[in-house]
């Protein structure tokens, strides 16, 4: 059945083995049978793919022992449960056969091992890592196309897809509750032999093993503590079950292994990991509403949203949002839900507004003029900028090229794009003036090199300022190691430099020896450059109000890139490009993964296995304490805890060559573990540190917890987070921990917290927190105002659109039957409501048939209705009513258009009453609904 010579698995010691040019890597369980957890997806789809590539006799593997010592299904179970589906075919039951397969249904289908059925579309994503779309015409497969996880949409057709099992065994029909509920518990996904008996050997694999004794070394150490770990937990039944089922004899395995041939032993490590990263989101769209949210009308203010009632107006079926406001009930019709946001801001204090006091008004005033002042400021620096000229640095296209080689990764599009930006920036004559935003660990700082190399290699100086010293310090070390062989000098300022090694660097500087300048907000005082060219902020919003000061000056006459992890609101964004350049990484480096965050009470158990799991292998710890009283009470009882490993401490109040020799020994691998303060937040940078202990996780904020979270799983192996808490915590606490493990994936710092990091989003570039006013109007609608006043500035055209359209007559409600899921069905009610475009509509027209098949009449009603205000609203009409013979229709300011050329006018109420036929208006504009 097999082509033995074809099919071979070389056993290293570990993962971090693993990498090896020319051959697949199949990962072990990156999740311990004591944790009731399923090995992620990334895992799953690893093993199960490589168990395809071997029924085919095409494995060429690399693996550590324990990754082969797990019961998999046999050959010919994966044989018959491996189907090829082409147009054409039949599939009946498709529920029924996805569900025995291990997927798991979903809404939409935005991970690996699910699918999804919304009437005769079904989604699902396999081991093979393509999304595939299958319409179905009864139950013949009619269609079949690859989608685009991100947008839902449809890219192309193909002619077969593969559908792979989703887990490495099948269920046997006395676990299938129903059709699409399996009553099985996430730790029997580690526990395969309960479900299947066969073994790797099974399919034919030649086994060899590089460095035998470093292997059993490192399985056994590694077993003994985990079943010692589980004996300690009192779990001796998962023990049990875990010696049967979840574990082959490793002897049984080793007795068929070979040595590795001389010829095969010349490995080529591998640069970077091919896998692309899949972004997981949220289920619950951050924005929209749930009844019960506080929510914003923006015409009347805050108020409590209660309901979504179903009514009847003139024999047609209509859908209401019910808002209780401090003294009234309003009723919104949902046709314009754009009205009415989620409410984001301090939801404690917030008051409710009156209806009849009109409070909102004074409070919008207010702001407006706050704002107003604001965007004046921002306006005056880009003018005095716009009229300095002469800063042009043209680089040298030899060397950089040169130099873009020994970035030791692939650069991402979106890093392109910004590396492209900031050099054209600074080939112009005008002086840049960029910020440049991604979520931690996206690849920020090597824009910012590039762009330090051109000033450089153009005769001029730059500087990058840090807001910590050791981010300033890991910067160095960075830049140090990518310029030596270029000959470019760079030194490093900062409150660890000693007096004499101030004097030297400020007049190495000030005669142009030193190119390059890295340090703290010190460096702005008394230092004097011979020709500096460019200067690069990082994390702008953390320095203080006087920096910010000396920033701005700046900013009128030297090339200046601002970095930020804070995400920048996307419709200030829009607004704020005529003013200022800002360029956007929004997709992780290849191979990123997601973090497996765990939260629970303190346990010294969990954590002795978690820093043994990283450092078998190959990888570091960060320990977070935050008080420093007690930091070295934590030092004493991890020495105890875990003997075998090395632990180095670094916090605020050590002395400066204490600190920097902590941070030291970290950076260059000579410790394992960083037992540190809240120092880490920003910007410790250890690719190797993939495994984050806090054990004090209740005393931080969200936005806090996020940014600890950044400081692991930023290399393509998985990473941990441990967040651990005392045994009795509040509620509210909790919540705020689940908050940070339901955020995961890339651009997750775009919707985490998205009160606080968008709030500082607004302060990153006016250089001012906004706390009051945006916790008075709620942020979007602060974020609507602030817009509108960087528009009105620039002389930007607003596209809102504000007409009134009355008299609709038929239903226009998307009913539950087309789009279960309520969250969905609010999402697409938004974004016809929002549509300012005849293409718009168009899109969406497009995207519910590509996702929901064909249209229900009040569907086809609700965009054609939606159409008729675009039209209306582009002939400044400000209210309209359909009425049996036309339209009656109120314009804006006394302007007037022909929609028809039979009209009455009213003179007394200033309409016009035109005849027309409403279907004939629509179908002037092109647009097929």
């Amino acid at each position: 059945m097999f082509n033995k010579a074809m099919n071979e698995i070389i056993i290293v010691p570990t993962e971090k083995d693993c990498e090896i040019e020319g051959y697949y890597y199949i990962p072990d369980y990156d999740v311990l049978p004591y944790e009731n957890l399923s090995p992620s997806w990334y895992v799953r789809a690893r093993r199960i793919f490589a168990l395809h590539l071997a029924a085919q006799g095409k494995l060429k593997g690399v693996c550590t022992l324990r990754s082969i010592l797990h019961n998999v299904m046999l050959p010919e179970t994966l044989k018959e449960n491996t189907y090829l589906l082409k147009l054409g075919d039949r599939l009946s039951e498709p529920e029924k056969l996805f569900t025995k397969l291990g997927y798991e249904r979903v809404f939409n289908v935005r991970e690996g091992g699910t699918f999804s059925i919304r009437g005769e579309i079904i989604d699902y994503l396999g081991p093979d890592g393509v999304p595939v779309r299958i319409e179905l015409f009864g139950n013949v497969i009619e269609d079949i196309r690859k989608f685009n996880l991100k947008t839902q949409r449809s890219e192309e057709s193909l002619q077969s897809v593969l559908l792979l099992p989703a887990r490495e065994f099948i269920l046997k029909e006395e676990y299938l509750k129903s059709s699409d509920e399996v009553l099985l518990e996430p730790i029997e996904n580690q526990f395969t032999g309960k479900f299947v008996n066969g073994t790797i050997l099974d399919y034919g694999v030649e086994l060899y093993i590089k460095d035998k004794r470093g292997v059993l070394e490192h399985f056994i150490r590694f077993e003994r503590e985990l079943r010692k770990s589980m004996e300690d937990m009192g779990q001796d039944d998962r023990l049990r079950d875990y010696k049967h089922f979840g574990i082959l004899d490793y002897e049984t395995i080793l007795s068929k292994v070979k040595e590795l041939p001389s010829e095969k032993a010349h490995f080529v490590v591998k640069k970077v990991q091919e896998e692309e990263h899949v972004p997981s989101e949220p289920i619950i769209s951050e924005e929209e509403l749930q009844i019960g949210d506080i929510v914003v009308h923006k015409k009347y203010g805050i108020a409590r949203f209660s309901e979504i009632k179903k009514v009847e107006v003139n024999g047609a079926q209509r859908e209401f949002l019910v808002l209780n406001f401090a003294d009234a009930v309003l009723y919104v019709p949902i046709e314009r839900i754009d009205l009415v946001e989620k409410y984001i801001g301090d939801e404690v204090n917030v008051k409710l507004d009156s209806l009849k006091k009109g409070t909102w008004s004074r409070k919008v005033e207010k702001a407006k003029k706050n704002i107003e002042q604001l965007v004046r400021d921002l306006v005056l620096i880009y003018h005095a900028r716009s009229n300095i000229k002469g800063l042009s640095l043209p680089g040298d296209a030899e060397l950089e090229e040169e130099f873009a080689k020994t970035f030791p990764f692939v650069e991402t599009p979106d890093q392109i794009n910004a590396i492209n930006e900031v050099l054209e920036d600074l080939a112009s004559e005008k002086p840049m003036d960029r910020l440049l935003v991604g979520d931690a660990g996206y690849g920020k700082t090597e824009v910012a090199i590039r762009a330090i190399f051109r000033t450089i290699v153009s005769g001029k100086q730059a500087v990058l300022l840090a807001p910590t010293t050791i981010l300033a310090k890991q910067h160095y070390d960075n830049l140090v190691s990518r310029f030596k062989p270029f000959g470019i000098n760079v030194a490093l300022l900062n409150r660890f430099s000693t007096k004499k090694e101030r004097e030297e660097i400020l007049e190495g500087v000030k005669s142009g020896k030193i190119d390059l300048l890295v340090g703290t907000h010190s460096v702005l005082r008394d230092v004097k450059f011979a020709d500096l060219g460019l200067v690069v902020i990082d994390e702008e919003q953390k320095f203080g109000v006087e920096q910010k000061e000396k920033f701005k000056k700046l900013r009128v006459n030297v090339n200046v890139l601002s970095m930020s992890a804070t995400p920048i609101p996307r419709t200030l964004h829009m607004a704020l490009s005529n003013l200022k350049d800002l360029s956007e990484i929004k997709t992780p480096p290849l191979g990123r993964k997601e973090i497996q965050v765990h939260i629970g009470p303190f346990d010294e158990r969990i954590i002795r296995l978690a820093i043994l799991r990283e450092i078998g292998r190959g990888g570091q710890v960060i320990y977070v304490h935050n008080r420093v009283n007690s930091i070295y009470g934590v030092y004493e009882r991890l020495k105890e805890l875990v003997p075998e490993v090395d632990i180095v401490i670094a916090h605020g109040q050590q002395s400066k060559s204490e600190m920097k020799k902590a941070i030291d020994a970290f950076y260059h691998k000579h410790a394992d573990v960083l037992l540190c303060t809240t120092i880490v937040e920003n910007g410790v940078d250890v690719p190797d540190a993939n495994t984050l202990i806090v054990d004090d996780a209740h005393r931080y904020g969200l936005a806090q917890l996020y940014q600890l979270r950044g400081r692991v799983g930023r290399s393509d192996k998985i990473a941990f987070a441990y967040f651990f808490h005392t045994r009795n915590v509040s509620d509210k606490v909790l919540e705020r921990l689940y908050a940070i493990k339901s955020y995961q994936g890339p651009g997750s710092g775009m919707k985490i917290a998205m009160k606080d990091m968008e709030i500082r989003g607004v302060g990153a570039i006016f250089g001012v927190e906004q706390h009051g006013f945006v916790n008075d109007l709620g942020l979007k609608y602060y974020l609507d105002l602030l817009n509108e006043a960087v528009m009105e500035y620039t002389g930007q055209v607003q596209s809102k659109i504000d007409t009134e359209l009355e008299g609709i007559p038929g239903s226009i409600v998307i009913p539950e039957s087309y789009i279960y899921d309520p969250f969905e069905r609010m999402r697409f009610y938004r974004r016809i409501a929002s549509a300012t475009s005849e293409q718009e509509i168009q899109d969406i027209h497009e995207e519910l048939v590509d996702r929901f098949g064909k249209m229900p009449e009040s569907v086809e009603n609700l965009l054609k209705y939606a159409l008729l205000r675009i039209i209306l609203w582009k002939k400044n009409v400000v209210k309209a009513t359909i009425s049996d013979v036309g339209l009656v229709v109120k314009f804006k300011n006394g302007s007037f258009e022909e929609i028809s050329t039979n009209y009455i006018y009213n003179e007394k109420e200033n309409v016009y009453l035109f005849f027309v036929n409403i279907d004939e208006l629509i179908e002037q504009s092109k647009v097929v609904v």
